[in-house]
């Protein structure tokens, strides 16, 4: 039946996997040259996200302060109460919470002058700032008020920079 001269199967010998072929090899070499440069990056990659939530949550929740300052008229006291909580926190955030947190009246104005390197808030409003929330009556202008303190966030040095100071 059988008389066809077949020869018998060969099996391959030695592993199919090795070696590879030149597109692994061009692989192997990206991926430990992208592994190398986001070793070199990753300071400044964290540094940028550790700088930018800051500044951008208190840009927000200062437009969010404005916002309900322009809802309700005349209650400058627990507006200037807000915006002190408001740099506070973002102070606290930048800081030593066990310093800055206990800061209060010339220590605490010069103490944001500090961060910002600039004095952003003129003499009016460094009373408001430290006194203000305390009195049951205080006039000042809320709109430049509001500009000082959306200049003063804008101030704000990255991370890095301030941690070296």
């Amino acid at each position: 039946m059988n008389d066809l001269p077949l020869k018998d199967i060969h099996l391959p010998t030695g592993s199919l996997w090795w070696p590879p072929a030149p597109g692994w090899w061009l692989l192997l070499v990206l991926l430990i040259l992208m592994g190398l440069l986001l070793i070199k990056m990753l300071p400044k990659i964290l540094a940028r996200l550790r700088h930018k939530p800051i500044k951008t949550a208190s840009l927000r929740e200062l437009n969010r302060i404005r916002q309900i300052a322009m809802g309700e008229q005349g209650d400058e006291r627990k507006l200037i109460q807000a915006l002190s909580v408001l740099l506070r926190r973002t102070v606290i955030s930048y800081g030593a919470r066990a310093t800055d947190a206990s800061l209060s009246g010339e220590k605490w104005i010069n103490r944001l002058n500090q961060i910002s390197e600039e004095p952003c808030f003129s003499g009016e409003q460094c009373n408001a700032l430290t006194q203000g929330q305390y009195q049951p009556k205080f006039e000042i202008d809320i709109d430049e008020l509001f500009r000082s303190c959306e200049n003063w966030i804008n101030l704000l040095p990255r991370i890095d920079d301030h941690a070296a100071s």
